[in-house]
């Protein structure tokens, strides 16, 4: 599956692995619940190892975890379920990690400008309207937000309203 970071196409060496299949020899991700059952031999591996995070999946007490995983994979089960959203803001803000989010499952190109406001690095898909719109570099900007961006100094208010947000000009 193609993954797009840093505005091209990089290659995926980050396999999701099952919590029940066996680990490859390489870096892998691997789910809340086999890390929390696996820890200690997970943790004693000489090799990287990512977290994938499902919606609904209780994950505040691997938060202490985080700084070994270079990669945290959040999943989109189908286009309209937006815990993901929630989900990368609260690792980059509450948790302060600083690593890989990366974005895998059922999302649409209209969301990845809001999935990269709150913390998203990088897309896994093999959708090839997705794979073709980030190719061509067609993807929908939104010009006012409501929710400020993680990154403060990027945005100003819009008018009289503090609550709604202009990106700000780059002179």
């Amino acid at each position: 599956m193609p993954l797009w970071k840093d505005g091209r196409f990089l290659a995926d060496d980050w396999p999701i692995v099952e919590d029940d299949a066996l680990l490859p020899e390489g870096k892998c991700l691997v789910g809340v619940e086999r890390w929390r059952r696996d820890r200690v031999t997970l943790a004693d591996r000489n090799v990287a190892l990512g977290l994938l995070i499902a919606p609904g999946t209780a994950w505040n007490e691997v938060v202490g975890d985080l700084a070994r995983f270079p990669v945290v994979a959040v999943s989109f089960p189908k286009y309209g379920d937006g815990r993901a959203f929630s989900i990368a803001r609260l690792l980059r803000e509450r948790d302060g990690y600083a690593g890989e989010i990366r974005a895998v499952g059922a999302y649409i190109i209209d969301q990845v400008p809001l999935m990269m406001r709150v913390g998203f690095d990088a897309f896994l898909t093999d959708n090839p309207i997705l794979i073709r719109a980030f190719e061509m570099g067609e993807w929908p900007e939104v010009p006012h937000y409501l929710q400020p961006a993680l990154d403060r100094d990027a945005e100003v208010p819009a008018g009289s309203r503090p609550w709604l947000r202009v990106r700000r000009r780059r002179d």
